[in-house]
């Protein structure tokens, strides 16, 4: 799809200016904000539109490598063993940047941005996505191919400004520059379902509508984006929407044969849908083209607690824990396939560690109460009940009503 602006003739070359404006300022002991303010200066082929797409690229890109540089000096990222650019383009996904301020002349793009990211937090959730093999590839690939447009640009620039095929030099520029503009809103989408300030947010339908927003000018741009649509499954399925989540994986596997995302978001729908052998078969093909991916093994888990097959449920969820250790939804799983299979104590350990790692999940809550009732331990049983009503448990809150205990 061609951006919709006119590129008139140029035989100049692109100069591009960068002023420095960066500042470190710790708003807090673990809180730091860095700003930059990038120069772009247009040839008569670009447009506003073009112009500020670059621009803003670009200075995410000055950003994201300033962070990068003070992150790989904390003792946390050096235990990571990730490079400058692998910090880079896992915080890409993780950090919003704000626009502080833009000006345009009809030559010169001036945009002033910043980001502020509490590093704690930061480093937290960009562990999150590095043991997560398809999350660390989707910003590796995103990193690759954001420069790879990027340098697509500089060189059909320097082909018109040597007098080469201009018609077809500047089709090939407008699609380049659509590429770049459908990443940044894909970007957007995904930091807006999972965080801002370098902390994730959790999902809220608030944030979710945003992000939504965000992937439907991603694929109003590039209609052949597939993680887009992926990424659109994905908030499909958190709602509980699972025929919508269905089109949309479907749609991302129709796209891309070969994005594991896509069919492990195609088996979430059809286990919701009770699709259970389909489901099997998603999580089976995701895993051939992803072998450690922690959410295929997580997900296949469920399948196959809801086929009541929990000697394999418990292997599933036994997997993801092997590949990520630190993964609170396994042992959630985990602890529901051993509740099942009587083996309570266990069950009680596996619930435990999912509450160490994610405090705010009310389903651990809830069913590590349900096993304390069945170990006749009331006491605890009520208080891990209330735990997950306050936390919004729609089943934990009837419960209690009947009961007519309030929380």
């Amino acid at each position: 799809m061609v951006t919709k602006s006119i590129y008139r003739n140029s035989s100049c070359l692109v100069v591009l200016t960068i002023l420095l404006l960066l500042s470190v300022m710790p708003t807090s002991a673990k809180t730091v904000t860095y700003v930059k303010e990038y120069t772009y200066q247009a040839s008569e082929m670009d447009s506003k539109l073009s112009s500020r797409t670059i621009a803003l690229e670009q200075v995410k890109r000055l950003l994201l490598e300033e962070l990068g540089t003070y992150l790989i000096s904390e003792t946390a990222v050096k235990d990571f063993e990730l490079t400058k650019d692998q910090i880079s383009s896992l915080t890409a996904g993780i950090v919003m940047t704000v626009i502080l301020d833009e000006k345009w002349d009809g030559k010169t793009y001036i945009l002033k941005a910043k980001i502020t990211t509490e590093t704690d937090e930061l480093i937290k959730a960009m562990n999150n996505i590095r043991r997560d093999q398809e999350k660390s590839k989707t910003w590796e690939e995103m990193k690759e191919k954001t420069e790879k447009v990027l340098q697509e640009i500089e060189n059909l620039k320097k082909e018109i400004g040597k007098g080469g095929r201009e018609k077809v030099s500047q089709e090939k520029f407008a699609k380049a520059v659509d590429e770049l503009n459908a990443m940044d809103w894909f970007k957007r989408g995904y930091v807006l379902r999972y965080s801002a300030k370098g902390h994730i947010l959790g999902s809220t339908d608030k944030n979710n509508q945003e992000a939504m927003k965000a992937l439907d000018k991603a694929i109003e741009i590039d209609p052949s984006y597939a993680r887009a649509y992926a990424q659109r499954a994905a908030i499909y399925m958190e709602s509980g929407q699972y025929v919508k989540a269905l089109g949309q994986s479907e749609q991302a596997i129709k796209l891309d044969p070969n994005l594991a995302w896509g069919f492990n978001c195609r088996g979430f729908a059809n286990t919701g849908l009770m699709n259970y052998q389909e489901a099997i078969q998603d999580f089976k093909k995701a895993l051939e083209l992803s072998p450690k991916y922690i959410w295929a093994y997580c997900n296949r888990s469920w399948t196959y607690f809801m086929l009541k097959d929990y000697q394999k449920a418990l292997e599933d969820a036994n997997k993801a824990i092997e590949l990520d250790p630190e993964f609170s939804t396994a042992y959630f799983r985990k602890g529901r396939a051993l509740a099942s299979l009587n083996n309570f104590q266990d069950a009680v350990k596996s619930f435990d560690k999912a509450i160490e790692l994610d405090p705010t999940y009310s389903w651990s809550f809830l069913h590590r109460g349900y096993v304390f009732l069945k170990l006749d331990k009331r006491e605890q049983a009520l208080e891990d009940l209330k735990r997950a009503a306050r936390l919004g448990n729609n089943d934990a809150q009837t419960y209690l009503k009947k009961k007519g205990i309030q929380w």
